[in-house]
């Protein structure tokens, strides 16, 4: 349930995109499902969350200090790996929801739309503004997905599933940061789209023998510039997952996910200050995003009955090379509840 796309210094949509990769999860060759009395819809409700705080500069850790630029009177040289303002911790949760209905054997459809809530507390050397906080939340892009079953076997199957992913998430939150008095429009990271229209496509592969493994292969394509000049870089990811039947009821698994992302192409010019270092902080660089990580998980899901079954997972990176100075991902964890097919 962790995202495939997801990257450190990740933007909100970014975050939200986290279900389309385990989307079929709910609706093909589920280990509790009876066979009896099936219906074509399937409905989850997800809960994720993810903090990200410290530094990397690639793959060293860079501290606070290093990444806070301490002013013109400080002797201190203005460079472009260091900034009078820098976030401290950034924290991210999104509510998904996910309707899907099976028109056959083979093709499955998904409508999945999040909502988004987003706090970034910083530090600064600015007057007025040495600790402040900005926060934002609404609803993200909405995506619409179809997934068709390639070929299927006693031992294993393939599905194919691609999507369409539609800019219904703001990009142009605005709250009080040392920028200027009153509201101003906030970083990338606080805007709760991507302003694009993007493809999300996959195809993955499960092994339903003795082994219950499934791998998958996913990319989002960005397209165009958003309204505000920009686009964010497409995500690349191979991720794998191993479940062990323990029950009837419980099922553990665990699982390993190596993901590749883009910067942003383009600037949003309205978060810039004057030359030669335009950039007041880091997450209004659109240099500083994107990166590569290779991230480890483990959850369990439990039926709770005929019809519904609870998953509840765990994630850590365990290696991160960020096109930074940039903040690293910590932590994500998420609850879900679904209605397989």
């Amino acid at each position: 349930m962790c995202s495939s796309y997801g990257l450190s210094q990740s933007t909100p949509s970014e975050f939200a995109e986290m279900s389309l990769v385990e989307l079929l999860e709910q609706s093909i060759d589920d280990p509790f499902s009876s066979g009896q009395d099936k219906s074509p819809w399937s409905f989850s409700f997800q809960r994720s969350s993810a903090e990200f705080e410290d530094f990397l500069d690639g793959d060293n850790r860079v501290s606070e200090d290093e990444v806070l630029w301490s002013g013109p009177n400080s002797g201190e040289p203005r460079t472009d790996k260091n900034f009078p303002v820098v976030p401290g911790k950034i924290t991210q949760t999104a509510y998904i929801i996910s309707v899907g209905y099976a028109f056959d054997d083979r093709w499955r459809g998904h409508i999945t739309v999040p909502y988004i809530e987003q706090n970034t507390d910083h530090i600064s050397i600015v007057p007025n503004y040495a600790t402040f906080e900005i926060d934002s939340s609404g609803v993200g892009d909405a995506v619409v997905s179809a997934s068709y079953k390639l070929s299927d076997t006693e031992r294993a199957n393939w599905w194919l599933t691609a999507g369409l992913s539609i800019p219904t998430g703001s990009i142009d939150e605005e709250g009080d940061t040392p920028r200027a008095p009153g509201d101003q429009q906030l970083p990338y990271t606080m805007q709760l789209g991507s302003g694009t229209y993007d493809f999300p496509i996959e195809i993955s592969y499960h092994n339903k023998g003795e082994h219950d493994i499934t791998i998958t292969l996913a990319a989002l394509i960005r397209s165009g510039t958003n309204d505000n000049d920009y686009r964010l870089g497409n995500s690349y990811s191979l991720t794998g997952r191993y479940n062990f039947h323990f029950s009837e009821i419980l099922q553990p698994y665990i699982g390993l996910n190596i993901n590749y992302s883009d910067s942003i192409h383009g600037a949003d010019e309205s978060l810039q200050t004057e030359p030669p270092f335009p950039y007041p902080a880091p997450i209004t660089d659109p240099d500083l995003f994107g990166g590569t990580k290779i991230g480890a998980r483990a959850g369990i899901s439990w039926r709770v009955s005929d019809n519904y079954r609870l998953a509840v997972e765990v994630g850590k990176p365990i290696y991160q090379n960020l096109n930074g100075p940039q903040t690293r991902e910590d932590w994500r964890s998420s609850v879900k509840i679904s209605r397989p097919f």
